[in-house]
């Protein structure tokens, strides 16, 4: 890996502690920890490099962190919007939501799409709905997110809350209390958006975060050398986030000031309770703050404020500006519809995505080998069944013209036609019965290639998520959020601490694009 600057607070040793020992070239490098490129991007035009703190620098532990605000938001529900005690007995179920749904609330249901929007899953409440049921409700019509009937779980933030509101949705239709007669599944879900936002803006969940940051925050000893390295190349950094500065202290001295070493002194400028997405979009006043770091450094740290006095501050704007967060709307899409700058998209679920789809490459390899067989086999059958319905026609009516072709006939058929006219009858029953035993043959190889394709497709689905399957993908096409990410994110990886593995001037190339006919 080439290294390009030296830190002169820190030196190289601490730089050399905190990069991998992979070999020059990107082939080396463990798929879970490159960076995946969208466009192409050219690290030495960058001159600075902007955060998201929660889900960015920070990274919770989801088997602690989820369970907790979901357990915060039910106690929410019962104590502050009168909901039965019943419901304290719904416990969080993780793999229920994944990044990317979308909420119908006027009828409880939960709905993946694929990359044309359109809608290939559906839960009601915990309990998938028969693809009949699914084309009579959504047939024809199309979901605008701009609408108060549509809402979608696009951060990590958003899973407890749906998966709360599944089993919400299950409680109205078990009947189980008269509470829910009254409640419709749109209040149902406004009620568990209210509690969830409750835990996270009266302090409830941070403060029982704060009181216990290993159970909740996972240890980060690679980020710091990351930013660092990026700093030593010249680069400045800045910090936005939405959360209040005590709470920021305390989860960021945790994970980069671990040491005694005071996280603040690795950036330029920092900024607390931000408000994005309206960062991005309205012109807002910062507050200074009389905060300094460890060297007594002050006039770096604000609240509220603008990205224009982000650009202002460090005088980098456009695409000199790149930023780095998980929230596809919140950090990604407002900066760089707005103010032009390049973006990156942390994925966490990126790791398992790949780990699994690496244990799964054969069945995967075989499911791809079936699809395209199944297509051939469809086709050829198809012309086939279409020559032994002209062959029966033409047996059943000796007299009929033998220039007469069924519409839509390959070459194929009327080769094959013209041949058939010429036998004798006895030859032309010999020629029907064969092609007939054909036909049935490739509906034989058909059903059992379809068999197995849906076999391998239900163990794919297992194996990534037992109700959605993959993130990024919705069949053979990219799913809703995959096509947000590729769209919306210049690059994308797992996490800040990949770009160790990359000189901060590199260039990313996205890989060559190709129309179908080019494949």
């Amino acid at each position: 890996m080439h290294r390009t600057g030296v830190p002169s607070e820190n030196g190289r040793a601490a730089l050399e502690r905190g990069a991998r020992s992979y070999l020059p070239g990107e082939k080396n490098i463990p798929r879970e920890r490159r960076i995946f490129v969208n466009r192409n991007l050219r690290m030495d035009g960058v001159r600075a490099l902007g955060f998201d703190m929660d889900h960015t620098l920070v990274i919770y532990r989801r088997d602690t962190f989820e369970p907790l605000t979901h357990d915060l938001a039910v106690r929410n529900l019962v104590e502050w919007k009168g909901y039965p005690p019943l419901v304290r007995e719904i416990t969080y179920n993780p793999q229920l939501i994944i990044r990317g749904l979308i909420v119908d609330k006027r009828y409880g249901n939960v709905l993946k799409m694929d990359f044309h929007n359109y809608i290939s899953r559906v839960y009601h409440g915990t309990r998938p709905l028969s693809k009949p049921r699914r084309r009579r409700l959504y047939r024809g019509s199309s979901v605008n997110l701009r609408t108060d009937r549509y809402q979608s779980f696009d951060t990590l933030f958003s899973l407890p809350e749906g998966s709360l509101y599944a089993a919400l949705i299950d409680l109205k239709d078990e009947r189980r209390d008269p509470f829910f007669a009254e409640l419709s599944p749109a209040r149902i879900f406004d009620d568990v958006r209210a509690c969830v936002d409750k835990a996270h803006r009266d302090g409830s969940l941070k403060a029982l975060l704060v009181q216990d940051l290993p159970r909740y925050v996972q240890p980060y000893p690679e980020l710091k050398p990351a930013l660092q390295r990026i700093r030593a190349a010249g680069k400045k950094l800045f910090l936005v986030t939405n959360s209040e500065l005590e709470y920021s202290h305390a989860v960021l001295s945790y994970v980069i000031g671990e040491g005694g070493a005071d996280w603040k002194e690795l950036f330029d400028l920092v900024v607390v309770e931000a408000g994005k997405p309206a960062y991005f979009t309205e012109s807002r006043e910062p507050v200074p703050t009389d905060t300094s770091d460890a060297h007594g450094r002050t006039g770096f740290l604000y609240r509220r404020g603008d990205a224009s006095f982000v650009e202002e501050f460090l005088k980098a704007n456009g695409d000199q500006v790149l930023y780095i967060g998980d929230h596809t709307y919140g950090d990604i899409l407002r900066s760089k519809k707005t103010f032009g700058w390049r973006t990156a998209m942390i994925v966490q679920e990126l790791e398992e995505e790949i780990a699994v789809n690496k244990r799964l490459q054969y069945q995967q390899r075989e499911s791809a080998d079936l699809v395209a067989r199944c297509l051939d086999l469809a086709r050829d059958r198809d012309q086939l069944g279409m020559l032994l319905a002209s062959m029966r026609e033409r047996l059943a009516n000796p007299s009929r013209n033998g220039d007469e072709v069924p519409p839509g006939a390959s070459e194929y058929i009327w080769r094959e036609l013209r041949e058939f006219d010429g036998l004798s009858r006895d030859q032309r029953g010999e020629r029907a019965w064969q092609t007939q035993e054909v036909v049935q043959g490739l509906d034989f190889l058909l059903a059992q290639y379809t068999a197995r394709m849906h076999e391998l497709e239900e163990q794919i689905t297992r194996e990534h998520n037992p109700y959605w399957g993959q993130l990024f993908r919705e069949g053979n096409r990219n799913s809703r959020f995959g096509r947000q990410v590729k769209e919306f994110a210049c690059i994308y990886t797992s996490r800040v601490s990949n770009f160790l593995n990359y000189s901060p001037n590199t260039y990313f190339v996205s890989p060559e694009e190709r129309m179908p006919h080019e494949m």
